[in-house]
This record gives C-alpha cells, structure tokens and sequence, in this order.
C-alpha cells in the first residue's frame, strides 16, 4: 500500500489502547508501520535495482524479527536522553518492542494485498507471493482510517471498552473492508473461468482498479497472447477486444542474458516483448502485462517496461 495508508494505520494503531505501553508510543507504532519501506533507496540505483530489492529482504520474514528490535533500541536509546515525562506512562524497551513489531508486521500484511506482490521469505527464498486484493492507493482505505483517527482524536474512549472505541472500530471496519475486496477477487476470478470454460486460460488475474472497489480488470493469459476483461458486481464477465501478442520466447531468453533482463523478468508477472526501433536502431522492449496492457502504442520507458538493446542477428 502506499504510505499514507501505512502512517495511518501505525496512527489508528496508536490510538487503541496500546499508546498506553510506553513513552513514545504512537511515534513508535508510525515509524514501525513505515520501517520495511527503507528498501526505497533501491529506486536511487535504477528501475531494475528498484525490482529486484522492493518488497524484499526488507519485508521479508527475518527482517519482521530483525527490525523491531532495531527501531525499539533506537527509541529508548533517543528516550533516555530526554528527561522523564511528568504525566503518561514510563519508557518501556519491552512495551516498545510490542509495538515495533505490531507495527512492522503490519507493513508486509498490507503489502501482500496488491498485484505488485511480495517476497515473504526473503533472503532465504526469492518468490513472489500476491494478495490481488486492494489498489495499492484506495481512497476507500483512507476514509475509513483517517475517519478512525478523527473521531479517535476528538472522543475520548480511556474508560470505553475497546470493541467501542473509534480506532477499533475503524480497524475492524478496515478488515471487513479487506475480507470484502478478497471475496470480490475469487468471485471475479471463478466468473471468468465459468465464462470461459471452453476456452480456458493458462493463468488468469483479476487486478483491483483505482477507485472502484467493485470492478476487477482481468488479464488472461493464453500460450501466445494475453487477453483482457472486465469484471463488475452487477453486469458480471465482459470480455475485451484488445490482445496482445506475448512475442518471441527467444526475447526473453536474450534478455535473461543480461542482468536488468533478469531483474525484470523475475518480477513480471505477465511479461511479453516485441522489436521495435528507437533512434535508429532496434530496440527489445519487454513489458508486464499487468500495469502496460497496450502494445499498440507501447512505452518505451517506465514503470513496468524495460528496454534493452536488440540483438541483431
């Protein structure tokens, strides 16, 4: 997810109960819920280096255990340097590691809820796992978290029972939210195989859409071309006219020999190629399918395309 919906969930988190741990709690809980995204710096080395290191070792299972404990030494290290607080609860390195770790699980939960992906097991395995569950920017998500923290802010729930608080509430919400966009996904998903049953994919991906939590856009993937649909909750399986054409298999063997070759086709998901000329001279322009749907007027730069350099023979 994108990080606004990160920082308010380390924010609704922060207003539960458990800002009750320890000093620095809900600055904790925000920093946590963000911490895995320090793997951002990859963008600085190129968009292949941005491929291969994102949703990685930073999001995977041994950094959730390594992470928390380095955030909790840092916060108690910075809070006793500063002097105690009159009122509120005491620095705890335990209440802090709590919370560390509640909010950096949180980050990869969310994480795996997009098309993009992520590698839970990173270093020891490098295999992308997906959710296809929400847009990776839902405004739906935000209002729901950002509502949360408003009413949280403003009512005060110190003796509510947590189930009534505002934050509980508006996580619970949250999770209904998520549980509702993972059913939409499968329902999509098994209309499409009913819809083509006698034409069945090789693999298919219903894809969340901006804005529309109740629309999947569907790629199919066929043994020379992918096809596109849609799917809505109250008009069904439509299918597209578009195709297109996944190229050569032999450009994707000349690309897997350099290493932004590698680096990308690890990553696609639904990849295809074509030749084309750039500047004079011949171009191997390989794309995903998910993200770049278009090969008549394809990018030749950006996300989700990379190019390379023809061979000429």
């Amino acid at each position: 997810m994108d990080p606004i919906c990160h920082t308010l969930v380390g924010a609704v988190l922060g207003q539960t109960g458990l800002e009750r741990k320890t000093r620095y709690s809900r600055v904790t809980l925000i920093i946590a819920a963000n911490l895995p995204d320090i793997d951002v710096v990859a963008h600085a080395m190129g968009d292949t280096a941005s491929y291969a290191f994102r949703r990685g070792i930073t999001h995977g299972i041994p950094a959730l255990v390594v992470l928390p404990f380095l955030l909790a030494a840092a916060v108690w290290a910075f809070g006793h340097r500063r002097p105690p607080a009159s009122t509120g609860p005491p620095l705890s390195f335990q209440g802090l590691l709590l919370l560390s770790v509640i909010g950096v699980v949180s980050h990869p939960v969310l994480d795996w809820m997009n098309t993009y992906g992520m590698r839970w097991l990173m270093p020891i395995v490098d295999r992308w796992y997906y959710g296809d569950t929400l847009f990776i920017i839902d405004w739906i998500a935000w209002a729901i978290l950002g509502g949360g923290l408003l009413a949280a802010l403003r009512v005060s729930s110190e003796h509510v029972a947590w189930f009534r608080r505002p934050a509980c509430i508006s996580l619970l919400t949250f999770s209904a939210y998520i549980a509702m966009n993972y059913a939409f996904t499968q329902s999509a998903e098994r209309a499409a195989l009913v819809a083509l049953a006698e034409d069945p994919p090789v693999r298919l991906l219903a894809s969340p859409v901006p804005f529309d939590p109740l629309r999947r856009e569907i790629v199919l993937e066929y043994p020379e071309e992918y096809r596109f649909a849609d799917y809505r909750a109250f008009t069904g399986f439509a299918q597209r006219q578009r195709v297109v054409d996944r190229g050569d298999p032999q450009h994707l063997a000349v690309a897997r020999t350099s290493l932004d070759g590698r680096r990308f086709l690890h990553w696609a998901r639904f990849p295809y190629s074509l030749i084309t000329t750039r500047d004079g001279s011949p171009k191997l322009v390989i794309a995903d399918a998910r993200y770049v749907p278009d090969i008549e007027n394809p990018r030749l730069d950006g996300f989700a395309v990379l190019t390379l350099d023809a061979p000429t023979d």
